[in-house]
């Protein structure tokens, strides 16, 4: 944090950008080897060696235990906007912001966002993502957490608490940044004449390996048409600085949204509340496993990684094994270097000459057959998966131990309970998006959004949605609610009115109410809701006659005088 009587003038900026930054990739840089490591197992791209992996083969326990994992929490959350004020009007516009946040997220298709951000945060223990508004829409994306640098001295369950957070690795053509309007023109000027010299050089070739180094992986996966950029183009690194600086007007720490290019260049210094509309950090991160010390925590796949990598060695051995005993290895005399055997290369049924004796000049190799470590293979697996609260009846395994029912449910009930805390943390992540989408929507939405609602009719209609139908000056409260807890709930709910039902069953009153209950847990919208109970009440009061003596129902009435006319005489 920079604490100053005066504006921090751009050299002073750049400086403690460069030193923030060397901080955290010196704090950050330990964990590369084992990230690496836990994306190759992931994707079954096996790096070989001569004395332990000899060959590329993957038994993926990782895989499984990320894919289980996620299983457990796959459905995100239902979020549910709930407004401050009770009045009519903040009512209905409690509704049409839930509608909103619902066309949100089927447009941004959060769903298939949030599987990869739990896939990062399985692979590497924590997940960043950032909330925007550009172009009149709001957006989403994930940040890979090579390319985001952090306060090391930060609570790892409170990211704003950062001094600074710096979204690294954005490369961009030249020609992009010099014309962007949004960027300072002494700057980029300042930054093209910089480009040029000798310095600018050996900075542009810094950043195109960088550059090469963010591809790397990709290489190793096996993509090749990864260059967005063409060959002639200078790419620029720009880096999105998100710092807390002393603000003399507010007297305190405001924090701003700094754009640096190439280390060198200042082109955007705004505070956020400019820059976005809010003064909330816009990037929201979230860990499986938490850690007090340390920002960067292990993940599902740090718990597993050393055993599957002894699995795989495993594995590699018994194939090498049984190739070699099948196609035969052999010992040959020289005769003290007279002899020299033109081929002996490893095939089934290969026939090689040789001048003289065989049976004097070339022995076979004896090689023993290795022990059954399928026992072992499977032991070491599910003590892997075990670490990472995962039954084999999760995995889709029969669990010969487990002989009753009650012990299944027992086993699950445990498993579940172990990764829970790891949920609590997904969820706030998540209330966290929640409330940013709610802000940057209420600063930066001045156009109509039109939105489309099927009615009771199964047609669908339209309506448009201004701000002013939904923006509260009182606020909103974000609801998070699993959608396995809200299915455990209803079906809790819905038996206790039956109950109520069953013992008020004289009741009206309580009878009505229960009805409507059920209706609210299916999800009814208020109108549906109001027509039936309106039909109900209806019905409770009895059918009107028609003044041609048939009921509603089709069944013919008495009237008055044709009672009258029964009566005797």
């Amino acid at each position: 944090m920079i604490h100053s009587n005066r504006p921090m003038d751009n050299i002073t900026l750049i400086s403690q950008h460069k030193k923030d930054k060397d901080a955290s990739v010196k704090f950050k840089e330990r964990r590369f080897n084992q990230w690496n490591e836990n994306y190759y197992l992931y994707r079954d791209k096996i790096l070989t060696n001569r004395l332990t992996q000899r060959q590329p083969v993957n038994i993926p326990i990782i895989r499984e235990a990320i894919q289980t994992w996620i299983s457990k929490i796959d459905e995100p959350p239902l979020l549910e906007f709930e407004s401050r004020d009770r009045t009519n009007k903040a009512k209905d516009g409690e509704i049409i912001l839930n509608e909103l946040w619902e066309y949100t997220y089927d447009k941004l298709k959060l769903d298939l966002l949030d599987n990869l951000d739990k896939k990062t945060v399985g692979l590497q223990g924590r997940s960043f993502k950032i909330w925007g508004f550009s172009r009149g829409e709001i957006f989403c994306d994930l940040i890979d957490p090579y390319d985001i640098e952090i306060t090391p001295h930060v609570n790892s369950l409170d990211i704003s608490t950062a001094s600074n957070i710096i979204r690294t690795n954005i490369f961009v053509p030249l020609r992009e940044i010099l014309a962007n309007d949004k960027y300072d023109k002494s700057e980029k000027d300042k930054l093209k004449i910089y480009l040029d010299t000798k310095q600018g050089l050996i900075k542009a070739r810094e950043m195109n390996e960088a550059y090469e180094r963010k591809i790397e992986r990709l290489k190793t996966l096996g993509a090749h048409n990864f260059d967005e950029f063409h060959a002639n183009d200078v790419l620029v690194e720009l880096n999105e600085s998100y710092k807390l600086v002393w603000s003399v007007e507010h007297n305190r720490f405001v924090r701003h949204k700094i754009v640096i290019a190439a280390d060198f260049a200042v082109l955007y210094n705004k505070t956020l509340k400019e820059a976005i509309g809010i003064d909330i950090l816009p990037i929201v991160s979230w860990a499986s496993d938490p850690d007090l010390n340390d920002i960067w925590s292990d993940g599902k796949a740090d718990s597993v990684r050393t055993v599957n990598k002894v699995v795989n060695t495993l594995f590699s051995q018994d194939l090498e094994n049984r190739n070699y005993r099948n196609f035969g290895m052999y010992f040959y005399n020289t005769m003290n270097g007279k002899f020299t055997p033109k081929a002996f290369d490893a095939k089934p049924f290969g026939m090689y000459g040789v001048p003289g004796n065989p049976d004097e000049i070339v022995k076979q190799m004896r090689i023993e057959p290795l022990g059954d470590t399928s026992q072992h293979i499977s032991w070491l697996k599910d003590m892997a998966l075990t670490s990472v609260a995962q039954t084999p009846t999760e995995r889709g395994v029969s669990n010969p131990e487990s002989k009753t029912l009650g012990e299944v449910k027992i086993n699950l009930a445990q498993s579940q309970g172990l990764n829970e805390s790891g949920a609590k943390n997904y969820r706030r992540a998540w209330k966290e998006s929640g409330l940013i989408f709610y802000e940057l929507m209420r600063a930066n939405s001045t156009g109509s959004i039109t939105l489309f609602k099927k009615g009771s009719d199964g047609q669908y209609r339209e309506k448009q949605i201004m701000p002013s139908d939904w923006q509260n000056p009182k606020g909103y409260e974000c609801k998070v609610t699993m959608k396995a807890e809200k299915d455990q709930q209803d079906q809790q709910n819905l038996e206790e009115l039956a109950f109520i039902k069953n013992s008020f069953a004289n009741n009206p009153v309580a009878m009505k109410i229960a009805r409507r209950k059920e209706l609210e847990l299916l999800n009814w919208t208020p109108d549906e809701i109001e027509q039936a109970m309106a039909f109900e009440d209806q019905m409770m009061k009895g059918p009107a006659p028609s003044p041609d003596g048939i009921s509603p129902d089709g069944a013919p009435t008495e009237s008055p005088l044709q009672v009258n006319n029964l009566q005797p005489k």
